[in-house]
């Protein structure tokens, strides 16, 4: 896929200040480990996460994608009356009915004009948004959109918590479990336009995407519980984004080398340096990752790396940036954006 009139006007972004350390989770898993004699800092070792954040009780996951959403659209210089489109992408939503997105668009304040709807598709929701908005952009159904996404991970953890430490737990349940505990709450909204609205000329190019579907089964979740097998992930879910990698360099006509700037979803400091290596790219340098604070925040993930980039200035203009999805399921979908 291809765009020749979308460009990315602005990007907000919200990180909780409640702060949810590794060794809380294993102080509270304490008899767990005792009875099955898992080692200290065990969860922390092997996933590379030292904390993550959690919203405030009262909050909900709409309450975030609305300050995001907010925060971006000031960033774009732009207003609540110039959006024409807004889509929810978050995997974490207030109810099952009605669409989040809906929650979202009154808090901000957005006109009843304004389409709004979800789109779902695990960590990779937020891709999916982007490219349903350039669309609908490139097609010149609208001229301005706004995609948000908030994780709020906060209430399947406490149960799978409460789960492991009143039912009788095997190493297998700690296998099962352990993604539960790799994520974390934040908040990402993104502004796009068409060119003849864009001040910034931060292009968004194209990019490719390719599906594993036959590993359906391999992190499935509901609201209280998550069970994962995450050695089979990261090998399945490495080779679906080498396939969409390839695929995207040959749709950008880009090589490793022309690429500046490459953000990425994150699940684990391992399969984060693994999918480094198989992309043929240093442990550091390219990416720019917050695992190790915020935990996996799933449709967050990326683009929150790439708003808090902008944020701390390490993008240049026209750095030629690839922005890299995947979620369970499994899908991959990577972007191209010249800034």
């Amino acid at each position: 896929m291809r765009y020749e009139n979308v460009y990315i006007e602005g990007m907000g972004y919200v990180v909780p200040e409640r702060v949810i350390s590794t060794d809380w989770f294993e102080e509270e898993l304490d008899p767990v480990y005792k009875k099955l004699r898992i080692p200290k800092r065990f969860f922390q070792r092997i996933t590379g996460i030292e904390e993550r954040r959690w919203w405030p009780d009262d909050w909900q996951p709409s309450d975030g994608a609305a300050e995001a959403g907010r925060r971006a659209i000031h960033n774009a210089s732009m207003t609540n009356e110039d959006i024409e489109c807004l889509v929810y992408a978050g995997v974490c939503h207030d109810y099952i009915e009605p669409a989040n997105a809906v929650f979202v668009h009154d808090k901000i304040g957005l006109r009843p004009e304004a389409l709004n709807f979800d789109v779902v598709n695990a960590c990779l929701g937020f891709l999916n948004g982007m490219v349903i908005v350039a669309n609908m952009i490139e097609l010149g159904q609208i001229e301005v959109g706004l995609v948000v996404a908030a994780e709020s991970p906060q209430e399947g953890q406490l149960a799978t918590m409460d789960h492991m430490l009143n039912n009788g737990v095997g190493k297998d349940d700690i296998r099962d479990n352990l993604a539960s505990f790799t994520l974390g709450s934040a908040a990402v909204g993104m502004v796009l336009t068409s060119k003849e609205r864009s001040t910034t000329g931060k292009r968004l190019l194209g990019g490719a995407h390719y599906s594993g579907t036959q590993n359906n089964k391999l992190c499935v979740a509901q609201r209280t519980w998550m069970h994962t097998n995450s050695a089979e992930l990261l090998e399945k879910g490495t080779l679906v984004v080498l396939e969409t990698w390839d695929r995207f360099k040959q749709e950008m006509g880009w090589s490793n080398d022309d690429i500046d700037r490459l953000f990425t979803h994150q699940v684990s400091e391992p399969q984060r340096v693994d999918a480094l290596k198989a992309l043929h790219y240093p442990k550091h340098g390219k990416d720019y990752p917050n695992l190790k604070y915020m935990g996996n925040t799933g449709s967050v993930a990326a683009p929150l790396c790439m708003a808090m980039g902008i944020h701390d200035g390490i993008l240049n203009d026209g750095d030629k940036v690839a922005l890299l999805g995947v979620g369970s399921g499994i899908n991959s979908i990577i972007l191209g954006i010249q800034w």
